[in-house]
């Protein structure tokens, strides 16, 4: 008699409540994806400040070596002068010429140690000018990283919200891989050595 009051082991849960949860699941993820899509765009737009202010003072590098350089030159031309003129005035015998082609040797000596002392500073200025173009590189880099991750959250939160949308948690899945691809990609960004302590803020 009491065979058919026997009640089922298993309890249904409603689909409604299913979705329900997906959606509160969907929409913490997509605040989490939205949070970090806002930091790696800030941070790229740093990066892509820093690398433009970097390669703009390797060009102020580049114009102060290459003024260095023609001043070097400068130089040289005077020197030049002075060679030829002690050279000519050693052929003759008189003791004034003698005298003259001493004192012209004095120029000479002079032009030459401010030629030694223009060409180190060309070539510093020229060291920091690569070492500038090389940050100014690392920052590239370091946006290239930063531009990727913002794609794939902006990806991640579009799958998410669709998921939401139509209650299918593969989809959810499938966003939750892109924000984890576009994580992976802003913490390789913020493990790269960009500039300096000074210039990577």
């Amino acid at each position: 008699m009491e065979e058919g009051l026997a009640v089922e082991g298993r309890v249904e849960v409603p689909e409604e409540a299913h979705g329900q949860r997906l959606t509160t699941a969907v929409a913490l993820t997509t605040a989490c994806l939205a949070a970090l899509a806002a930091y790696s765009s800030m941070l790229a737009g740093r990066s892509a400040h820093h690398s433009l202010a970097e390669l703009n003072q390797a060009a102020i590098y580049q114009n102060q070596a290459s003024d260095q350089w023609n001043f070097y030159q400068a130089k040289g031309i005077k020197r030049h002068v002075f060679e030829v003129q002690r050279d000519v005035l050693r052929q003759g015998a008189s003791p004034g010429a003698r005298a003259l082609a001493a004192a012209y040797d004095k120029q000479v000596a002079r032009y030459a140690a401010e030629q030694a002392q223009i060409r180190r500073e060309a070539e510093a200025l020229e060291r920091r000018r690569d070492e500038a173009a090389a940050v100014a590189s690392r920052y590239d880099v370091r946006y290239e990283r930063l531009a990727l991750a913002v794609a794939f959250f902006q990806l991640a939160i579009v799958v998410s919200s669709v998921a939401a949308i139509v209650r299918r948690a593969p989809l959810w899945y499938l966003g939750l891989a892109g924000g984890a691809v576009g994580l992976v990609f802003l913490l390789q960004a913020l493990v790269m050595p960009a500039g300096s302590a000074a210039r990577a803020s």
